[in-house]
């Protein structure tokens, strides 16, 4: 691709960033025609504030050997309760003896949490003969639902729920369906005693291991919240509320200005650096800075709309900030690189694409140690520490691309330029030394 395409091609690359990254993108957005389009950073409970759950678990039945196995078990089921896509910054540990620590960042409505973490989720299906009011336990539990998937019935507009057997249970829940169909019975489920589906006729046999409970959700939301129950699946133990508390989010908000104020601050000093030591090549350093500022912001908002949306913490914040010193990590290597072709006698075209050929694996290898040492952090640290390492590898990542990318093109630009080429406006190069090595 010629340089001036790929030159033109970043700048509108440019001008979307900068549209996603303005604080009300969705005005500009709605102008345009996108409806509803807005992405908003997600921030975690140190930053936005939320609750703070803690519960204790019922153990005097469990022998002391097997508590932890439980804990570990609570601890998943609540987890699948309150955070199904395992992406959000919600925090649920283990705490001292057998307690459990939820923190739910964000929560608006922290009765319905504890609703729902507090939940046994025990699934049962019974059977209403003909003429009979007596429920029969027909034996199939939630231990033998796959899945539960909500969705909405287009003819009814009601919300509804999907179960899938497992594929043990198929048969069973076939030779079920088919008695009640035949005997002109009904099929109740109920949830932890509370009836959610029936009774209903069974018109005919459901020999798939598919069903569809429909009717008695009355909003898409409890519909969600049922199905997050019954995949998540029964606690393995009883829990009960031991303390519930607000986080407030005044504490988020002073440290996201001072923050803001030292990411500013970082960022000007490096780029006063970038400029001051290698002039004009500092300058288009700086521009891939900024560039790499507004990818970053881009991805932290636009990641809420994938089943991975990143969570900003005050970990988080501190690995980008620190990321920005990194990022210009490449460009001193290959500017440094530039330096020694031209003084070996290269032009400063021929340098500046040796430079870059030649600093590539020192970067590549440079950035794919810091990379280890994110994944190492990620999946054996705590979730704050998690935050910190998703930031720091993006921002990792983001700055192989503007300096390789962005940087490469703009200076390119300039070589064909007869402003571009003028050795004075690069004094990091020592011309002199190039002269003298030149005579010899």
């Amino acid at each position: 691709m010629k340089v001036r395409t790929k030159f033109y091609l970043i700048l509108a690359f440019v001008a979307v960033l900068i549209l996603l990254a303005i604080p009300r993108e969705d005005k500009i957005l709605s102008a345009l025609g996108l409806k509803d389009a807005s992405f908003k950073v997600r921030q975690g409970l140190d930053l936005q504030g939320g609750a703070s759950l803690l519960y204790d678990a019922n153990l005097n039945d469990i022998p002391q050997a097997d508590r932890p196995r439980a804990i570990t078990g609570v601890i998943d089921v609540i987890n699948k309760r309150v955070n199904p896509s395992g992406t959000s910054e919600v925090v649920v540990q283990s705490a001292s003896g057998n307690r459990v620590l939820v923190q739910l960042p964000g929560v608006k409505d922290i009765d319905e949490a504890i609703a729902i973490i507090g939940k046994t989720a025990e699934l049962k299906f019974y059977e209403l003969q003909s003429g009979s009011q007596e429920p029969i336990d027909t034996g199939i539990s939630g231990r033998d639902v796959e899945s539960a998937t909500t969705s909405i019935n287009p003819q009814t507009s009601q919300p509804v729920i999907s179960l899938k057997m497992k594929s043990e249970a198929v048969q069973k829940f076939a030779d079920v369906t088919t008695r009640i169909s035949k005997g002109n019975g009904q099929l109740v489920t109920v949830l932890d005693d509370q009836i959610i589906f029936g009774p209903a006729t069974v018109q005919q046999p459901l020999t798939d291991g598919n069903a569809e409970l429909s009717g008695n959700f009355e909003t898409v939301k409890e519909a969600d919240n049922i199905a997050a129950q019954i995949n998540s699946g029964a606690l393995p133990v009883p829990i009960s509320l031991a303390e519930q508390r607000t986080v407030g989010a005044s504490l988020g908000s002073e440290s996201i200005s001072k923050s803001l104020i030292a990411g500013v601050i970082g960022m000007l000093a490096v780029i006063f650096f970038m400029i001051a030591y290698y002039r004009l090549a500092g300058v288009i350093a700086s521009l891939a800075l900024g560039v790499y500022t507004l990818i970053n912001i881009d991805i932290f908002k636009l990641s809420i709309g994938t089943p991975f949306p990143i969570v900003l913490t005050l970990a988080g914040i501190a690995g980008f900030i620190l990321s920005i010193g990194m990022a210009v990590d490449a460009n001193i290597l290959i500017f440094e690189r530039w330096k020694e072709e031209v003084r070996d006698g290269a032009t400063l075209q021929s340098g500046l694409e040796t430079g870059y050929k030649r600093a590539w694996n020192s970067i590549r290898d440079s950035n794919i140690s810091t990379l280890i040492t994110c994944i190492i952090l990620y999946n054996f640290g705590q979730p704050i520490i998690k935050g910190f390492a998703i930031t720091l590898a993006i921002g990792v990542l983001v700055s192989m691309f503007t300096a390789i990318t962005v940087s490469h093109t703009f200076l390119q630009m300039l070589m064909l330029t007869s402003f571009g080429t003028q050795e004075k406006f690069y004094k990091f190069i020592d011309t002199s030394s190039k002269k003298k090595r030149s005579k010899k």
